[in-house]
């Protein structure tokens, strides 16, 4: 199975694994919701949007949860 994934998905998973399970729960829950209720979807991916956009990526300190680069 690892062999299918493409380096976007492996870099994502990855980042899935580093959660606590209390996050992943939680993103778990959210992609529920984004499958099980296409009406959803775009204020899922707004909101979605929105919050990254509050994250800061310039810290020196800060790396992402993902690749942890």
């Amino acid at each position: 199975m690892a062999q299918d994934l493409s380096d976007n998905i492996a870099i994502v998973f990855n980042g899935f694994l580093a959660l606590s399970m209390k996050e992943k729960v939680r993103l778990v829950d959210v992609l529920n919701d984004f499958f099980d209720h296409p009406d959803k979807r775009e204020e899922l991916r707004r909101i979605n949007e929105q919050r990254v956009g509050e994250i800061s990526f310039v810290s020196a300190e800060r790396t992402c949860g993902c690749c942890r680069r």
